[in-house]
């Protein structure tokens, strides 16, 4: 159980990270 959140919150962090990425790009675009 604690190993699934805390895959769950890694996950959700490296979303985050890629979206904010991905705005940036966009945001330089």
């Amino acid at each position: 159980n604690a190993c699934k959140f805390i895959s769950k919150v890694t996950n959700r962090e490296i979303v985050v990270r890629d979206f904010r990425r991905f705005h940036c790009f966009k945001d330089g675009v």
